[in-house]
């Protein structure tokens, strides 16, 4: 199957809620599955947290770190806009942005030129509200240009294997057109990874990997092969 010259962004306006893990895992997931594939990561989080994590990892092709953020003025914000145009217009590419908490204003017009927008977040109140309100604006600017992408994923994150009821957040997104990924379990196995990040590998034989697993398969089988597109259009 064909994955390159698609992007994928990982972003929510409320932070800490797992956006950097996800991006890691994610980016490595798929470099492992896909080895004729470059894999590529963007990091615009100033606290460069997925680049810390995949900084010492071999199998990814290409680790940048392009903060952006209220602290730097525009010239990153142009270095990532060329950056990431170029490595999208390679069809033999994937590439994977993770961001930082806030909102999408400065790099918005990339995101709407992404594959999908995966919205990590908790079943916590304090993290749904916000997601929500990020979601919707991701919604209507869709909507405002007429877009068919980039697909909006809410990705159920930190979820106890023993509630796995979703509800909470099928109702508040009503009828906005937003998917449900896979629900993912507490990201704090990282932490116990004694040699520092070693991906998915690291994780084997645990319940995570499973997890982390059937995501990347979903985000294969129906974003990156165009069966979404198919649907939407």
């Amino acid at each position: 199957m064909q994955i390159g010259g698609q992007g994928i962004f990982l972003a929510n306006i409320k932070g800490g809620v797992g956006k950097s893990t996800l991006t890691a895992f994610l980016t490595d997931y798929f470099k492992q599955h896909y080895q004729e594939t470059k894999v590529c990561l963007l990091d615009t989080d100033p606290q460069g947290s997925a680049v810390e994590l995949l900084g010492t990892s071999t199998s990814v092709d290409l680790v940048r770190h392009i903060p952006i953020g209220d602290r730097y003025d525009g010239v990153n914000a142009v270095t990532l806009d060329g950056v990431y145009r170029r490595l999208i217009s390679d069809s033999e590419t994937l590439t994977v942005v993770d961001t930082a908490g806030g909102g999408i204003d400065t790099i918005w017009q990339l995101v709407m030129i992404s594959k999908c927008v995966l919205v990590p977040t908790s079943l916590s109140w304090a993290d749904l509200r916000p997601t929500i309100d990020f979601v919707s604006e991701l919604h209507s600017r869709k909507e405002a240009n007429n877009l068919a992408t980039p697909h909006i994923i809410i990705v159920p994150n930190r979820i106890s294997h023993q509630q796995r009821n979703l509800e909470a957040i099928s109702n508040a997104i009503g009828d906005m057109n937003v998917i449900l990924a896979p629900p993912v379990s507490d990201l704090s196995i990282v932490r116990t990874q004694a040699s520092g990040f070693s991906g998915m590998k690291g994780v084997e034989g645990t319940r995570f990997h499973s997890e982390l697993s059937r995501l990347g398969e979903f985000i294969s089988n129906y974003v990156l092969s165009g069966k979404l597109d198919d649907y939407y259009s």
